[in-house]
């Protein structure tokens, strides 16, 4: 669970009680807004050992490191800013796997987190809700996570998917903006097309592309890659366009 820039010590207090109702101990806070988290431990009754326990960073980035998947937690998702595919919690918890580490995260309870750091989430997370305030209080919506993690881990006939690696995704980008860079097309179109496959990309964890379609398609793009940038050596050592 990971808690950027919180505004209400009462709110971290609760979130860590939250947590240890549902058997969770691993929290992070990103800059703490609040001076003292003398009301968190009031809130966290007998979660204080998890309040305690709390590991402090200065940015996202620190926070996340070692997490195999990094969650983003949004009200209002949209396309047109967020890169990341945007899933409802069940879709997401339907996927998960028992042997990859996650880490939640929730941002102010104000303005919630930046177009930046979402970016730096594999999956965005929403947490369908009324359409007339879709907004929840941050431990209301760090419970319901908690909960449906909870459920389903216990759940016996749950069948859990191997989420495709960063490293893979990474990749099949890399693979495609070097054949977008090997074409004719302007600089401009060139860049936002490199965009729009980042936006594709980014969207195919949890649910958009299975593991064994990932490598297979990694295979086809590395493939054509290599064999545009063979003809571009020769055109290049000939002069002439084929």
């Amino acid at each position: 669970m990971i808690l950027v820039e919180p505004e209400s010590s009462l709110n971290v207090g609760l979130v860590a009680r939250a947590m240890k109702n549902f058997g969770l101990r691993d929290l992070r806070i990103v800059a703490p807004m609040f001076e003292s988290f003398e009301k968190a431990y009031i809130a966290a009754m007998m979660a204080s050992d998890v309040l305690r326990e709390a590991k402090i960073f200065s940015t996202l980035e620190e926070a996340i490191k070692g997490i195999d998947v990094v969650v983003g937690t949004t009200a209002k998702p949209s396309i047109r800013v967020i890169t990341r595919r945007a899933v409802s919690l069940r879709e997401f918890i339907s996927e998960i796997r028992v042997d990859t580490s996650y880490g939640f995260v929730f941002g102010r309870e104000s303005t919630g987190l930046t177009n930046e750091e979402l970016e730096m989430c594999d999956v965005v997370l929403n947490i369908p809700s009324s359409e007339e305030y879709p907004t929840l209080n941050l431990s209301n919506a760090a419970s319901i996570v908690f909960y449906e993690l909870f459920v389903s881990t216990r759940r016996e006939k749950n069948k859990f998917y191997e989420p495709i690696p960063k490293n893979i995704r990474k990749l099949i980008l890399e693979s495609i903006k070097n054949i977008i860079n090997m074409t004719d097309l302007p600089i401009y179109k060139k860049r936002r097309l490199s965009s729009l496959c980042d936006r594709i990309i980014g969207r195919m964890y949890p649910c958009g592309l299975a593991y064994d379609e990932a490598i297979y398609l990694l295979g086809a793009v590395r493939s054509v890659e290599e064999k545009l940038r063979r003809v571009v050596t020769d055109v290049d050592q000939t002069g002439k366009k084929l």
